[in-house]
């Protein structure tokens, strides 16, 4: 199920015993958990009956054990186990929390989040299946205009359709940075309780101003100052590296066949046509290709690559990985 499905199920009083919550938008993840643990926990039982677990620092067996406690004054338990993905159990682990989640114990709630899963391995097939299931991903925008006109709604503000566009169109499909917009902005909108265009304006600044395309126009200019601010920029707006790379790796790869095209001595104006591609996006691309020799373009593809293997193993961080590319891209030898 969406994220959205959740709220409403919980909304009417549905809950699970198992919830396993996955995919990089984290900002859901911590809505789950505040509002599954604003259902059963207080501060009178708070010590009792909540547990909370990092997978890289313990186990199944903890995991389990907290859980089959019985739960204080007859509440319910509420256990939660983050990062699931950094920890993958090994097999005979992994067979008995499939087993708890498929018979869990009457009283209790086990939450689970990942923000990658592999549906190859065993054990998230089996969680990615579970009725508590709950796919987190980034949204679609125009989803999200109505989904932030809700969120003002639930804090008792009108917000018109304009308003929220606008505020989406400046932050981007991010809800995370959507909602602390959105609260900036009902602060500054203050007791009026009506959130128009203008207020957005005046509020958000135009945080996609900065966007990928300015990162690669950046990187075409060998500028690797700029080229690192744009890229933190764009991390710290919750861009997905993977993301962030296959849009540079598609502009190198632009750049490249448009000066292969140039050496055929095709005229400029054909080359478009020959490309089958946008022409604005070919006369960008022809602007730099002067600045990369073909020796440069195959060497930042092999960057692109290794960047690419990289990004893909847990091992890596991502955000290292990412500013070594950009380091790399930047060179200026020849």
């Amino acid at each position: 199920m969406s994220p959205e499905d959740l709220d409403q199920k919980l909304s009417q009083g549905k809950t699970e015993s198992v919830y396993f919550l996955y995919g990089p938008e984290r900002f859901y993840h911590i809505e789950a958990i505040r509002s599954l643990t604003k259902i059963w926990i207080n501060e009178d039982n708070r010590d009792f009956n909540l547990e909370t677990f990092d997978a890289r620092s313990s186990n199944v067996s903890n995991w389990l054990g907290s859980i089959k406690t019985l739960p204080f004054l007859g509440g319910t338990k509420l256990v939660i186990v983050r990062n699931l993905h950094d920890a993958i159990p090994k097999d005979e682990d992994a067979q008995s929390l499939i087993d708890y989640c498929n018979n869990p114990i009457d009283g209790t709630c086990l939450v689970i989040t990942a923000d990658k899963v592999d549906r190859k391995r065993k054990v998230y097939k089996a969680l990615t299946k579970i009725k508590g299931a709950v796919a987190c991903e980034a949204p679609k925008e125009n989803v999200l205009v109505t989904w932030i006109r809700d969120k003002a709604k639930d804090q008792g503000y009108a917000m018109n359709t304009n308003a929220a566009r606008a505020l989406v169109n400046r932050v981007g499909a991010h809800p995370g940075v959507l909602v602390q917009e959105l609260n900036k902005t009902l602060i500054f909108v203050g007791k009026n309780k009506e959130v128009s265009e203008k207020d957005v304006q005046e509020v958000v600044g135009e945080t996609r101003l900065e966007t990928i395309f300015s990162l690669t126009d950046a990187l075409k200019n060998k500028n690797p100052h700029k080229a690192l601010q744009l890229l933190n920029n764009q991390l710290d707006h919750g861009e997905e590296p993977i993301k962030i790379m296959g849009m540079i790796a598609w502009q190198f790869r632009v750049i490249w066949e448009v000066k292969n095209y140039q050496q055929r001595n095709i005229p400029s104006n054909q080359i478009a046509k020959a490309m089958g591609a946008n022409p604005f996006v070919v006369e960008k691309a022809l602007q730099h290709t002067k600045n990369f020799s073909n020796q440069q373009l195959r060497r930042a593809y092999l960057q692109l690559t290794q960047a690419d293997r990289s990004l893909k193993s847990t091992s890596q961080d991502p955000v290292f990985v990412m500013q070594t590319l950009i380091l790399g891209l930047t060179a200026t030898r020849h």
